[in-house]
């Protein structure tokens, strides 16, 4: 084996936003696999989308955003996600599963109250016991558990005040800015530290955290729906994954190009910039041919921090014409800007790409043929949002799941339907008809919209 793969298998999410629970199940192959979500507006799609940013920041040891506060379901003071993941090195098979719980701290203030990581090791092709290997719970003395564990930190007083450091970190609040500051306690730089030098059966602690750290640092790739935003608003940067060797074990995803004024990086990443570019007009080609992106313009400089940079701008080749990049569409935009993820998720095994509302700004039959091609090579995980419904037409059942209208059971795999028929059809039939095990659509009513946009039109308007 040429590196160790960690792939998520299953999520389980309880209180957040509007999902007071759902679970999904990854469809595993050998290779690759898709999972496209469907459903209404305000059902629950964007929720595994946030999800997924949590655990980008859990495991990247980063800060949660502020306004995770305000996921947290507001008939409730607790919000729970369970991640499941497989995972493959030289040593071996295992699976494990991490849980992690948010808990009002506050008006406006959130904390990290709950984390377990448990494991699961295959054995000769038997199943071992799935056994905690660190459970922290806010309300407890105990730093952590299992007390084995804990014990043999305890020898150590350097050791016990640097995980006691760690765990305050999970409920912190910044008082200068008036917000939560917190992160996870396992992922955190002084755990791992404390974890990374343990010997005998605490070992397993970090043997499987620093997996899922590596994860979720190198391979963990989410888009929010924000970021094209922005494309559309014309605002002046781009957000671009780079695809960094492992030799460069860089801590950040990608850059930000600008597109109406010079780029500045460091010498060392400027050939990493640069085989991005040809990554993305290898693909781009393929996608739309007249277009190609081009480093214009590229001269040494001095950065402000002293060391040596690169100064380039980025501007896009149509024929002979030269454009700004600023002034392409922002589907245009937003392909360039996931085109690295797309051929990462492609190429490499332990990749996970998250895309919300993957289908904004991209020609509907485009679109269909790119989950095409990802669906039957990809060895990649691609997880997706869209209203759109031509990848139906394509995707086979098992990569499909759907919300539903009921808050306790958000997420339902389609039943009754073989991937000879048209998904989308049979989709659509029961959204009219039913026959699925939870109701998938509000009704809507036309007479009723008529009349609401009617009435509506008279408000503020004398007689």
């Amino acid at each position: 084996m040429t590196g160790n793969v960690v792939r998520l298998v299953a999520m389980e999410i309880k209180n957040i936003k509007n999902v007071k629970y759902g679970k999904i199940d990854m469809a595993q192959r050998k290779r690759g696999s898709i999972l496209g979500i469907y459903g209404q507006n305000g059902s629950g799609k964007t929720v595994v989308v946030d999800c997924m940013v949590l655990l980008k920041c859990l495991f990247s040891g980063k800060r949660i955003p502020a306004h995770f506060f305000y996921y947290i379901n507001s008939q409730s003071d607790n919000a729970y996600v369970k991640y499941c993941f497989e995972i493959r090195t030289d040593a071996g098979e295992s699976y494990a599963e991490y849980e992690v719980e948010l808990s009002k701290n506050g008006e406006h203030s959130f904390c990290v109250s709950g984390e377990k990581l448990s494991v699961r090791n295959y054995e000769e092709g038997k199943r071992t016991k799935l056994t905690p290997v660190f459970d922290y719970r806010k309300e407890e003395k105990e730093i952590f558990r299992p007390l084995k564990y804990q014990n043999y930190f305890e020898k150590n007083m350097e050791s016990m005040v640097a995980l006691g450091i760690a765990r305050q970190i999970t409920e912190d609040y910044n008082e200068e800015k008036q917000r939560p500051d917190v992160g996870s306690f396992l992922f955190s730089r002084k755990a791992q530290d404390i974890f990374a030098k343990a010997k005998g059966d605490a070992e397993k602690i970090f043997g499987v955290s620093s997996l899922l750290q590596s994860f979720g640092i190198y391979d963990l790739a989410v888009v929010e729906n924000a970021h094209y935003a922005l494309l559309a608003l014309n605002l002046d940067t781009i957000p671009v994954n780079i695809d960094w060797t492992n030799s460069e074990k860089k801590r950040i995803g990608g850059i930000m190009l600008r597109l109406t004024d010079v780029n500045v990086v460091a010498k060392e990443d400027f050939p990493y910039v640069a085989n991005t570019i040809e990554q993305i007009n290898i693909v781009m080609k393929s996608l739309i041919p007249e277009i190609k992106l081009e480093i214009y313009n590229a001269f040494d400089k001095l950065m402000e921090n002293g060391k040596d940079g690169i100064q380039f701008e980025v501007i896009t080749m149509r024929g002979e014409a030269k454009i700004p990049l600023l002034y392409e569409s922002a589907g245009i935009k937003k392909l360039i800007s996931i085109c690295s993820n797309l051929v990462a998720c492609y190429n490499r095994e332990s990749y996970c790409f998250v895309v919300d509302e993957f289908d904004s700004g991209i020609y509907e039959y485009l679109l269909g043929e790119c989950l095409g091609v990802m669906q039957e090579k990809a060895k990649g995980q691609l997880i997706f949002t869209s209203h759109n419904l031509r990848p139906l037409e394509v995707l086979e059942n098992e990569f499909l799941i759907y919300t539903t209208v009921n808050p306790e059971n958000r997420y339902i795999k389609s039943a009754y339907i073989k991937n000879t028929q048209n998904t989308r059809l049979s989709y659509l039939r029961s959204i009219k008809l039913g026959g699925q095990k939870e109701k998938l659509y509000d009704e809507t009513n036309i007479y009723e919209m008529e009349f609401a946009l009617r009435r509506a039109g008279r408000v503020g308007l004398h007689d």
